[in-house]
């Protein structure tokens, strides 16, 4: 597993790199550089998946000029028009094949959002692959659990009971801590009247 994911797209770079408490991210592109960081108290475990298909009229749109240019080409050959009027069609078929072949890399562009707090970080679902991303995204929310898990095992003196055990389950609904760890720290409450915590895994 990496704590580092590159995206690119023919103009773009994306790099997350995932910190201990939160995300690098930097940007570069043919206007800009840019970069920023993403608390992970700023985040969330929410997901919101989309596909986007702004691309799929450009790209048909340009398959029929590809069609026009190829029948026209092979009627200039036919009719043995000067070789400057193929070089012509040639060049004009090339342009938009290439066009078009960008068209279809950014056909139907998954996009997933990671959500649930006061910020959202966007990723490409495919780039470089579907996995990939998935394992990174795991890998985020691991990071997460950790860090959750290392700030609120740590209370105050003056922490009351309750406010610690409302953490606790709230640790253990996010899977920061398991069913066994809270119990243990519940049990420790009572049995040991401890007033503090010291800082967990």
């Amino acid at each position: 597993m990496t704590n580092t994911l590159t995206q690119k797209t023919w103009t773009n770079e994306k790099v997350i790199s995932i910190e201990t408490d939160g995300l690098l991210v930097k940007t570069k592109s043919l206007r800009e550089d840019l970069e920023y960081r993403i608390k992970f108290d700023e985040l969330g475990f929410d997901q919101i998946r989309k596909r986007i298909k702004s691309a799929n009229i450009p790209f048909y749109f340009l398959l029929l000029f590809d069609i026009m240019y190829v029948v026209l080409l092979v009627i200039s050959v036919m009719d043995k028009e000067p070789i400057v009027n193929q070089l012509f069609w040639v060049g004009a078929l090339v342009f938009f094949v290439i066009m078009t072949v960008a068209a279809f890399y950014n056909l139907n562009t998954d996009m997933i959002y990671l959500s649930g707090g006061t910020k959202a970080l966007e990723l490409m679902g495919t780039r470089p692959s579907n996995d990939q991303v998935t394992d990174f995204i795991d890998q985020i929310h691991k990071a997460m659990r950790l860090h959750y898990r290392n700030k609120y095992t740590v209370f105050d003196p003056g922490t009351t009971i309750e406010m610690r055990a409302m953490n606790l389950k709230w640790l253990r609904d996010i899977q920061a801590i398991s069913e066994a760890e809270y119990q243990e720290l519940l049990q420790s409450f009572n049995r040991d009247n401890i007033i503090g915590f010291q800082q967990f895994g």
